[in-house]
């Protein structure tokens, strides 16, 4: 199949006002008295970040809690497409798994177990590129040996790391859909809508074969032969606002409270056995200076950018954030895509401002001279 869109999520770069208490004891941050208008629509700034929060209010969902009784939200009970930020809950549900004795993470899988709920071209080069860090023979789409195996935990830093798509579908096809649904009630998610990645993109791209429900899809392509050449002979490649449109439509969606709920339940270990194996998939990167942990999950589907951070201090205490955008015109999201930094810069800081404070070093003053804190540049445009 050609190369068709990127559904991979961008790698994080780490970036080196009084409130009312609410009755759940945390308090809702609330607009700083000198706010300034946010006109920028620059996203390689994080001025045009906050700008896009207000120029485009009804496409942006955000949720950030510093773990010091500090929120800022903003429609943050509104479901959104999560791309693949929904990937955190097949990661829960797979740690959750090897706790109770369900799954080997060392485990030797064939690569053809892998490689069958693989829909090349759909992923932006994230197969290739896993199977390139793991030390895995390829030629730039699969694996050259198929016969040989792969750790089964290794398939799973896959899923985080370069953001693969075949690894959730494989994980729903081991464990049941379930497993994953119960892992989203551990973290408080109910009512979990397991999503296909693989029926999902080939019912977008192959409409006329890849008919029906989006899991007996991704069935049939891993383990019907006939089914995968019918599909490679109808491949129809929409423009970018069909694509945009049918994944809005059809993709699993979520709230910002919803996902924000297992990143806290991991991070806190409220989610019970499993989270720590959890948080050594997340936290795979350097974190910030005084952090003991820094995770995340994000995605990206055309229209779509999702973020998803957990930040444990060496104190205790536990910041989380989400950051869901959908609706975006194919030069905003080219634009948002190569910017994507300044967000994330902007999330880390919001979560590790202290009270009067920008960014996680503990500076007085922030970066942009308004002398807000990350945390209150956000709650001026929510």
């Amino acid at each position: 199949m050609r190369r068709i869109i990127s559904s991979c999520a961008a790698f994080v770069l780490v970036a080196g006002c009084a409130g009312t208490a609410t009755d759940t004891g945390v308090t809702d941050v609330a607009e700083p008295a000198d706010c300034a208008p946010v006109t920028s629509t620059d996203l390689n700034t994080e001025d045009g970040w906050l700008g896009l929060i207000d120029q485009s209010p009804e496409n942006v969902s955000v949720l950030i809690d510093d773990g010091r009784g500090r929120v800022v939200e903003h429609r943050p009970e509104d479901p959104q497409v999560l791309a693949s930020a929904v990937k955190v809950v097949h990661l829960a549900a797979y740690s959750r798994a090897v706790a109770g004795g369900a799954l080997d993470p060392d485990e030797q899988v064939p690569l053809t177990d892998w490689e069958r709920w693989y829909v090349p071209g759909t992923d932006g080069g994230a197969h290739p590129e896993a199977l390139k860090r793991l030390g895995i023979a390829n030629d730039g789409i699969g694996a050259t040996d198929p016969s040989s195996t792969v750790r089964l935990d290794d398939m799973v830093t896959a899923m985080i790391q370069e953001s693969d798509n075949a690894v959730p579908d494989y994980l729903r096809h081991r464990l049941g859909d379930q497993a994953i649904v119960d892992a989203a009630a551990a973290g408080g998610w109910d009512d979990f809508e397991v999503p296909s990645l693989a029926g999902t993109f080939l019912a977008l791209f192959a409409p006329s074969v890849a008919v029906g429900d989006p899991w007996d899809v991704a069935n049939k392509w891993a383990f019907d032969s006939q089914f995968r050449a019918d599909v490679n002979n109808a491949v129809v490649i929409p423009s970018y606002d069909a694509q945009a449109a049918g994944l809005e439509s059809t993709f699993a969606k979520g709230s910002a409270r919803e996902l924000n709920g297992i990143y806290r339940a991991l991070a806190d270990g409220s989610f019970g056995d499993g989270s720590d194996l959890a948080l050594s998939k997340l936290e795979y990167q350097q974190p910030p200076e005084g952090v003991l942990g820094l995770g995340f999950k994000g995605g990206s589907f055309p229209g779509v950018l999702t973020q998803a951070f957990e930040l444990r201090r060496e104190d205790g205490s536990t910041a989380t954030a989400v950051w869901l955008i959908d609706g975006l015109d194919a030069d905003r999201y080219q634009a948002a895509t190569a910017g994507l930094v300044h967000e994330q810069a902007l999330i880390i800081d919001a979560m590790n401002s202290a009270s009067g404070d920008s960014g996680s070093g503990g500076d007085s003053g922030s970066s942009d001279g308004s002398g807000l804190s990350a945390l209150d540049r956000i709650a001026c445009v929510v």
